[in-house]
């Protein structure tokens, strides 16, 4: 038994060593003193500002309304893992407000000529008026300094293959790539570093959510959690870009921004509370088949089209051919346009943001099918809309009509 309880506890030792991540203080939690306000990131360390415009760390007990977890003066995100996150400003409009951005030293040097996947995760704030693409992080040997507030630029850095623009509020969404070291390199810096921002192109005016008063700020503010380096062979895959039936669409790449090839058929959506929801594949973290009860139906209309869920959930696993129905009409009437609003039944009111998600789910699908988000409206109707008083399942619903 000694002997048995040894190999397990080797082999649990093997594995935790073999998936280490050289980030350090990942998650922003460790904090070296008392936080007071705005601009303090240094208080998390290792972790710096490398211009003098600083980033934000929010934390969970703060009597400062502006820093705290989860409400704050920029909107409402609970921490992905752990109980802080850091903010930066990705863009603001004129350049009236500098960008901000995060950069740490590495446990250890890359080793030359092996791959590592690096991975952070974004939420856009509530109150920010624009979402932009051109995330980016860049990984380098000496640390990046500055004695101005100017754009940051970087020869080579890992962004998304397809220039996402980054709008989501409901969710952290991943942003990774692969990246192959010279050696050497020990210092990781996030934030955007694309100095031309094309209005038309790079950016999305972003409409204000339901349930918030204060004005938008005209900026991109992007909440930043769970940041990882891990080498390449120790994670199943490392492509945060593959969406449902784009499995092996060719994208552009941005110098080494991600693998060569793309075999995962997952889409892995990380949700606020670090749980997962997965379409597709036999991915251990997929949502089992009872978290959808809508089925296709070859005779229902488009227009008045009710995509339902179970009670607490939001994943369309069941609902893909239905959905894939409203894909094809967009694409046989090129001016049509669409209104999706997100409804909860009274009993799940608890359940944060539950609405909006059933909404971010459903739209996701149909923009990753290639229905331009500009035909797309959405709205989130709550619990005041129920269908059914009695089959309350029918209240867990999400609305398509016809605009």
């Amino acid at each position: 038994m000694k002997n048995t309880l040894l190999i397990i506890l080797s082999l649990v030792a093997t594995i935790g060593i073999s998936q280490t991540n050289l980030v350090p203080n990942p998650t922003f939690e460790k904090i070296g003193k008392k936080i007071k306000g705005k601009g303090e990131i240094k208080v998390a360390e290792p972790w710096s500002s490398p211009t003098l415009a600083q980033a934000d760390l929010y934390v969970a007990k703060t009597k400062n309304y502006d820093i705290s977890i989860p409400e704050n003066s920029y909107g409402e995100e609970k921490p992905m893992k752990g109980t802080g996150y850091a903010g930066i400003i990705a863009y603001s409009y004129k350049n009236k407000v500098p960008r901000s951005y995060l950069q740490v030293q590495l446990t250890e040097k890359l080793e030359e000529g092996k791959q590592y996947c690096v991975t952070y995760h974004v939420s856009l704030a509530d109150l920010s008026k624009y979402g932009v693409n051109h995330m980016g992080v860049a990984i380098t040997d000496k640390a990046m300094t500055a004695n101005n507030s100017d754009v940051l630029k970087f020869d080579s850095y890992i962004e998304s293959r397809k220039l996402t623009i980054y709008e989501t509020q409901f969710y952290w969404t991943p942003v990774c790539g692969v990246f192959t070291a010279k050696g050497g390199e020990e210092y990781l810096t996030i934030g955007n570093f694309y100095e031309n921002i094309d209005k038309y192109k790079d950016l999305k005016k972003i409409k204000r959510p339901r349930g918030f008063t204060k004005p938008q700020t005209y900026d991109a503010y992007y909440y930043i959690d769970n940041v990882s380096v891990v080498l390449r062979d120790d994670v199943k895959k490392c492509d945060c870009d593959v969406t449902p039936g784009m499995e092996n669409a060719e994208t552009v790449k941005k110098d080494f921004s991600s693998d060569k090839n793309v075999n995962t058929k997952t889409l892995k959506i990380i949700n606020t509370d670090g749980s997962s929801t997965t379409n597709g594949g036999n991915d251990s973290a997929a949502v089992d088949s009872s978290s959808v009860i809508s089925t296709p139906d070859a005779d229902e209309k488009v227009d008045g089209m009710k995509i339902m869920f179970a009670t607490g959930k939001f994943s369309i696993d069941g609902s893909v051919g239905k959905l894939d129905k409203v894909v094809m009409y967009m694409k046989e009437n090129p001016d049509a346009t669409i209104y999706i609003a997100g409804f909860i039944d009274e009993s799940e009111t608890s359940i944060d943001k539950l609405a909006g998600r059933r909404v971010g789910t459903v739209y996701k699908y149909l923009v990753s099918k290639g229905v331009v988000k500009e035909r797309i409206e959405r709205e989130i109707g709550g619990a005041d809309s129920p269908i059914d008083k009695k089959n309350i399942s029918k209240n867990m619903r999400v609305e398509i009509s016809v605009n």
